[in-house]
């Protein structure tokens, strides 16, 4: 069954009318809360009046407390007509209210004890606003999968936070980072890949993708919500610790592994699902990874700069896939002809070479030139194509405003945090790292131009992604 739009529906005007006006009241409160706090905390951050300490605290957690704030007045707003006729206003607003606050406990706090009760918290209070409409068997059981994964990952992260309490001897995470370098080996191994694991866990990635592609019963504000410092808190829990992964590269090398695997992954998943919210999450499992890898890689900044554009651009996006429902045409998704496709390929992979080859090579590259390659094939494309000048005018202004924002965000991103770590991975290997991304997007480009069919194995399971068994859409 179609997911790309759900809302209560209510069999009498008259019935509903108390309910929503609580409902409205409800949203106003937390939309002036969230809107103010999102205006003082970015105020406090363009002023450079947030020091940057150990971890990046708080630079770091500003950034993902305005993405959150700002994320969920929009969600709220869009929530007053969207929910407007669900029977139990006060169990969604006070949901979201209560899953904002604890979102802002683990991005804020300094001690490791209020960091886990946040980060548990958030995943309760997200697997209940999943099954919301608890008529919906379906969203009954994506709730209970997703409260499940988040158990496996959430273990993980107990057992991690103890370790390195227990080894340090404090429970203050700037004590703990500090103290990394004196830690034996095996403590900051085992803690580095049971963060890792917590991380996975949460950013839905592969095995524990299931439950965000189930998910999508919820409520449409719902899922737009998930990308606001929840989806992606994987992201700032690695860069939040990062000197333990700094000491264990085995760590860093799976974070890699598991970071490419999910991108290849989600970009299946994301090609074949007819579902507009479905085929948006396979795409949050494939971005999930390549940010994964990126702080695999040491690229913190470019790793959290992934986090607010890609948050901000996906929340967009759920809100408006009940506009795009019927939308969807027979024209094939791909970039532009196979000499277009190849040329960039060709030409990233040759810039990536002298950059890579050179000394001060380091693991954003690989995110940058992949970037830049997206950015050339859009350019390409709309320059040679068969449009007006006016349109290829305006086509070759906005990918050039895009690239100038995107360097802009990197830059302040860069600015928060600091230089990245030492690169994890030899010039070659980064070279090669590329050279199977571009690969990979090119023969996807290729099948899509020309309509070629996945093998029907592999087309029903990432069909079949997400699905319980017993209902697996066939």
């Amino acid at each position: 069954m179609s997911t790309a739009s759900h809302s209560p529906i209510s069999p009498s005007t008259d019935a509903v009318a108390p309910h929503a006006a609580a409902g409205r009241s409800l949203a106003l409160v937390l939309w002036f809360g969230f809107a103010g706090l999102a205006l003082t905390l970015g105020l406090l951050l363009v002023g450079g009046t947030l020091p940057t300490v150990i971890g990046g605290l708080p630079g770091l957690s500003a950034v993902i407390g305005l993405l959150t704030l700002f994320v969920a007045a929009i969600v709220v707003t869009f929530s007053l007509r969207y929910m407007r006729a669900d029977r139990r206003p006060a169990a969604y607003f006070g949901g979201i209210a209560l899953l904002i606050a604890s979102v802002m406990l683990f991005v804020f706090s300094r001690n490791l004890i209020v960091l886990g009760v946040g980060w548990l918290a958030s995943g309760v209070l997200l697997a209940r606003l999943i099954g919301h409409d608890t008529g919906w068997s379906e969203a009954r059981g994506a709730a209970r999968r997703a409260l499940l994964t988040f158990a496996a990952g959430d273990a993980a992260l107990v057992a991690a936070l103890t370790l390195l309490g227990t080894q340090t001897g404090t429970a203050q995470v700037d004590a703990v980072l500090a103290a990394v370098p004196s830690l034996p080996g095996w403590v900051t191994l085992s803690a580095a890949l049971l963060l890792l694991v917590a991380a996975a866990a949460r950013c839905a990635l592969p095995p524990f993708a299931g439950w965000l592609l189930s998910s999508m019963t919820a409520p449409t504000p719902v899922s737009a919500l998930m990308h606001a410092g929840l989806v992606n808190a994987g992201g700032f829990l690695l860069i939040r610790f990062a000197p333990v992964f700094e000491a264990a590269p085995i760590a860093r090398a799976a974070a890699v592994a598991i970071g490419l695997v999910a991108a290849l992954y989600g970009v299946g998943v994301m090609s074949v699902r007819p579902d507009i919210k479905r085929s948006l999450a396979g795409s949050t499992v494939s971005q999930m990874g390549f940010m994964i890898m990126s702080c695999g890689l040491g690229a913190y900044a470019a790793a959290l700069w992934h986090i607010v554009a890609h948050g901000l651009f996906k929340a967009w996006l759920f809100l408006g896939s009940g506009s795009s429902v019927g939308m969807r045409g027979d024209k094939p998704a791909g970039l532009g002809e196979p000499a277009t496709i190849g040329g960039v390929a060709v030409a990233t992979l040759a810039v990536g070479a002298w950059l890579t080859l050179s000394p001060d090579a380091s693991g954003s590259l690989v995110p940058l030139l992949l970037g830049l390659a997206t950015a050339l094939a859009t350019l390409v494309e709309g320059l040679t194509g068969n449009i007006p000048l006016r349109a290829r005018l305006a086509i070759g202004g906005l990918v050039a405003a895009l690239i100038g924002f995107h360097a802009a965000g990197l830059a302040a991103m860069h600015a928060l945090l600091g230089a990245d770590a030492p690169s994890l991975l030899s010039p070659w290997a980064l070279l090669a790292l590329l050279g199977a991304f571009l690969a990979a997007w090119v023969w996807q480009q290729l099948r899509q131009a020309r309509a070629r069919p996945l093998p029907a194995a592999l087309y029903v399971h990432l069909l079949n992604a997400g699905s319980a068994p017993a209902t697996a859409e066939i």
